[in-house]
C-alpha cells in the first residue's frame, strides 16, 4: 500500500483521507456510475465516465484555489479507495463550507462516512476560520441523516431546488 502523506492527509483509526487528484479518477468513476450511489446525487443517477472526471477535477481545482477541500477516502487495511468526504464552499460566494460525503455501497454500514465526517469537522474546527459547517442531503436519504444527527449536526429547514428537494444541516464550530 502507497498513501502518500502530506500536512493535509488525515489518518483515522480505519481510513486514510488524503487530497483528491486526477489519478483517482478511475476508482471515484467505479463508485459513482453505480446507481445506488448515484440516486443521491444531484441528477439522481449514477454518472458516466466524462461526468465522473469533471466532478473529479472540480474536486482538484476546489484544493487548488481554497486550500482545503474534498478527500478520497482509503480503507487503511487495503489502500483502497472507498469513497470521499470533505469541505467545499456551497457556491463562488465564498460564504457557506459544506461537508459531504459519498462511499462506495461495499462499505455502508461500517461507521466508515461517521469516521471520515468526524475526521472532517475536526479539520474545520481547527484549522479553518469558520463558525459553522452545512450539509445537504436529499430529504429522502434517512441513513445520511442518521450520519449527521450522529455527529452533532441540527436540521435547519428543507428547500426545494430544480428537480429535488434538500434538507438542510448544520453544526456550530466557534462562538
Amino acid at each position: 500500500m502507497n498513501v502518500k502523506i502530506d500536512e493535509k492527509t488525515i489518518t483515522t483509526d480505519r481510513l486514510y483521507m488524503r487530497k483528491v487528484s486526477l489519478e483517482d479518477i478511475d476508482d471515484i468513476y467505479n463508485i459513482v456510475k453505480q446507481d445506488t450511489v448515484g440516486k443521491w446525487l444531484a441528477a439522481s443517477r449514477g454518472m458516466t465516465k466524462e461526468e465522473a472526471k469533471i466532478y473529479v477535477e472540480k474536486f482538484v481545482d476546489h484544493w487548488n484555489l481554497y486550500g482545503f477541500g474534498i478527500w478520497a477516502v482509503l480503507n487503511k487495511c487495503t489502500g483502497e479507495i472507498i469513497g470521499h468526504c470533505g469541505l467545499r464552499y456551497v457556491d463562488q460566494k465564498e460564504e457557506e463550507v459544506e461537508i459531504m460525503y459519498l462511499l462506495d455501497p461495499a462499505s455502508w454500514g461500517s461507521g466508515y462516512a461517521t469516521e471520515a465526517a468526524k475526521a472532517s469537522i475536526q479539520y474545520a474546527a481547527n484549522s479553518m476560520e469558520i463558525k459553522k459547517l452545512i450539509a445537504r442531503i436529499k430529504i429522502t436519504n434517512d441513513k445520511s441523516k442518521k450520519v449527521l444527527e450522529t455527529l452533532g449536526f441540527q436540521f435547519a429547514y428543507d428547500k426545494d431546488y430544480p428537480g429535488k428537494k434538500l434538507s438542510h444541516y448544520e453544526i456550530k464550530l466557534k462562538s
